[in-house]
């Protein structure tokens, strides 16, 4: 581990104990958070996709520590119900992006056995193949491979190790992330090596019938998360919109009920803005969520369509979900400016 990296693993600990993050609480710990997850596994052999897979024990982990500090577990709707209801006890709300199968077969038992509610945002595309998953592709292509060469954006990388393959798979999808125009290299570096992201999503995809049994649990709120899985902010505005609503309508379709909520693909700040919040509103929906960091205040009534998330990963310790509650990552996003995210 270089030292960038301990220097990044030790900061939460560094903030708990010197008192930034009680410090930082009363300004950004909001009386609520919702959590972001996406895949729970059972193993935890999952070292190139770790902001994608949370093992079951981990997320077991992360609930008992919630619980015991004080914290409820409501669904979404409740979530935004709470920040007009003032209470002394705070709260927290979790969401699942994407439709991975795991979300019935490993996580729904364990949030029955916590009776705690979720949201799972569906992308449609994802089952019937349509999803531009390139991001598993990424990770096929990484471990497959002991060099990759992105010629156009001028980057090479020896993967021959597991360190090095998650170095690589960091450093791209942070570049793609930063700035989209990259990714066309990317994905083209995976069709040159015959990987079908859409058929690596496909595989792993909620089916129309898990779908349905996943609906019916009380504790399951579905949502959409558009049909391709593609940067909204870089289509146009009609095309946009269709993504949220064919995502909504194929949905309600297989469900047969309501689909109000939404979350948008990748969801930082390259990739949604005011006008995918003015989409969603026209589109029907009643709440959507970005990736952007921090915690729930009452103000966020006034932006329902910009709702912050924390991501919850396999690493978690304490310090870390102390510094999520508290809002200190939030802070630290926004250079201690407005706790409250708007686009």
């Amino acid at each position: 581990m270089n030292a960038h990296a301990v220097l990044k693993s030790a900061a939460p600990a560094i903030a708990c104990y010197s008192g930034i993050a009680k410090a930082l609480a009363f300004r950004y710990g909001g009386p609520g958070v919702i959590f972001m997850l996406h895949s729970t596994v059972g193993k935890s052999d999952t070292f190139l996709l770790e902001d994608l897979r949370c093992p079951v024990t981990a997320l077991e982990w992360i609930l008992s520590w919630l619980k015991d500090n004080g914290f409820q577990f409501v669904s979404l709707d409740e979530a935004m119900q709470r920040l007009s209801q003032p209470s002394p006890r705070r709260f927290c709300a979790f969401t699942f992006d994407d439709g991975y199968a795991d979300n019935l077969t490993h996580a729904l038992p364990l949030m029955e056995r916590f009776g705690a509610p979720f949201t799972v945002y569906v992308t449609t595309g994802m089952s019937i193949g349509t999803i531009d998953a390139w991001w598993l592709g990424l990770a096929a292509l990484i471990n497959t491979h002991v060099r990759i060469e992105l010629r156009d954006l001028d980057c090479r990388f020896d993967c021959v190790d597991q360190a090095a393959k998650k170095q690589a798979y960091v450093a791209i999808t942070k570049r793609v992330h930063s700035d989209y125009d990259a990714l066309p290299a990317v994905k083209a570096a995976i069709a040159a090596a015959s990987i079908d992201s859409a058929a690596l999503a496909q595989r792993e995809a909620l089916s129309n019938a898990q779908l349905r049994r996943l609906a019916a649990s009380p504790l399951v709120t579905v949502g959409a998360h558009s049909e391709r899985h593609i940067n909204l902010a870089r289509l146009p505005a009609a095309e946009a919109q269709q993504e949220m609503i064919s995502s909504r309508r194929s949905l309600e379709h297989i469900i047969d009920r309501e689909v109000v909520h939404f979350a948008y693909p990748f969801g930082n700040a390259n990739a949604c803005g005011q006008r995918e919040a003015q989409l969603a509103q026209a589109a029907g929906f009643r709440t959507a969520v970005t990736t952007r960091r921090g915690t729930l205040f009452p103000r966020h009534l006034d932006h329902p369509f910009a709702l912050p998330r924390e991501p919850l990963r396999a690493e978690e310790t304490a310090f870390s979900l102390r510094c999520k509650v508290d809002g200190v990552y939030r802070a630290l996003h926004s250079r201690i400016g407005d706790p409250v995210a708007r686009m």
